[in-house]
C-alpha cells in the first residue's frame, strides 16, 4: 500500500460532511434532519476507508468507467455513490438492513444521485432467490462474505448467473492453522448501531470467516481469474477498523473468464 497516495486522498474526498451527518444520525441522532454542510465539518474520513477508495476507484478505477454496478451489502451507499463519482454508468445497491438501507437512499438524495443509483431493501440471499437476471458489468461484495455462510454458492451464483465481467471481493480473513484453509464460526450482532451487524429473517445470524488460504481456494473453484490482489498485512496499526487495524483483511480484483 502507498500510503503517501492514501494522505493525498484526504484533500480528493469532499463529501465527508454529508457521510458525517448519515453516520450522526445512525448513531446518536435518528430524528435529525441536514442542515448546511459546515454543520458537519468535524468528521474526517479514516485511513482504512482511503486504502479501499484507493484500491477500487485509483488503482483499479479502470472497471468502472460507463459500467452498471451491482453492489452487494452497499450499507449506507458511500461506496456506490464512489462509484458514480468515478465513472460508472449506474448503481443498484443492495442493503438488507432496513435503517441503513433507508438512511442509504437519504444519502443517495442528498448527493442528488437518484437518476443513476437505485437502492433495494434485500439480503443478498433473499436477492439471489428472487434475481430478475439483470446483468451488471461490475459487481461489488465488500466486507460482506464472511457475515454468510455459504461463500461457494454466492461466488459461483455472482460468476455464472450474473455474470460481470469484474468483481471486487474483500473480506475479514483468520490466519491459515494448516495447509487446506479452514472456516471460523462467528455470530455477528444483529444491532443496526454495531458496525460488525447483519439482520436476516429475525434470526440470530451464522457467519463463517474463511482464513486466506479457504478464500483463496473458493475463489480458484469458481473460476475466477485474479488480476489483482492485496493483503492487508502491510496495513497493521493504521486506521480505526479492528480488522484492518489487525492485517486481516484480503481484497481481491477478480475477472469472469466466461464473460
Amino acid at each position: 500500500m502507498d500510503f503517501n497516495q492514501l494522505t493525498l486522498l484526504a484533500n480528493t474526498l469532499t463529501d465527508h460532511e454529508y457521510v458525517g451527518y448519515i453516520f450522526h444520525k445512525l448513531f446518536d441522532n435518528p430524528d435529525a434532519r441536514f442542515q448546511k454542510v459546515d454543520h458537519y465539518d468535524t468528521w474526517k474520513y479514516p485511513k482504512c476507508w482511503h486504502a479501499r477508495y484507493w484500491l477500487n476507484y485509483v488503482y483499479h478505477g479502470y472497471t468502472l468507467k460507463d459500467a452498471s454496478i451491482l453492489d452487494l451489502g452497499a450499507n449506507l451507499n458511500f461506496y456506490s455513490a464512489w462509484c458514480l463519482a468515478n465513472g460508472a454508468r449506474s448503481v443498484h445497491a443492495v442493503e438488507g438492513d432496513p435503517t441503513r438501507h433507508q438512511l442509504g437512499k437519504e444519502y443517495i438524495s442528498l448527493r442528488n444521485l437518484e437518476n443513476s443509483c437505485t437502492t433495494q431493501l434485500s439480503t443478498i440471499n433473499e436477492f439471489i432467490k428472487s434475481y430478475n437476471g439483470e446483468k451488471y458489468d461490475v459487481v461489488f461484495l465488500q466486507d460482506v462474505l464472511y457475515y454468510l455462510n455459504n461463500h461457494v454458492e454466492i461466488l459461483s451464483f455472482i460468476k455464472n448467473v450474473i455474470k460481470p465481467k469484474y468483481f471486487f471481493l474483500e473480506s475479514t480473513v483468520v490466519d491459515d492453522v494448516s495447509d487446506d484453509g479452514h472456516l471460523k464460526i462467528w455470530y455477528p450482532s444483529v444491532d443496526t448501531k454495531n458496525m460488525q451487524s447483519i439482520i436476516e429473517n429475525n434470526k440470530k445470524p451464522l457467519g463463517m470467516i474463511p482464513s486466506r488460504l479457504a478464500l483463496r481456494h473458493m475463489i480458484e473453484h469458481t473460476d475466477w481469474n485474479i488480476i489483482s490482489y492485496y493483503d492487508y498485512k502491510d496495513f497493521v496499526g493504521h486506521g480505526e477498523s479492528p480488522p484492518r487495524k489487525a492485517g486481516m483483511k484480503d481484497y481481491y480484483l477478480l475477472e469472469n473468464n466466461h464473460f
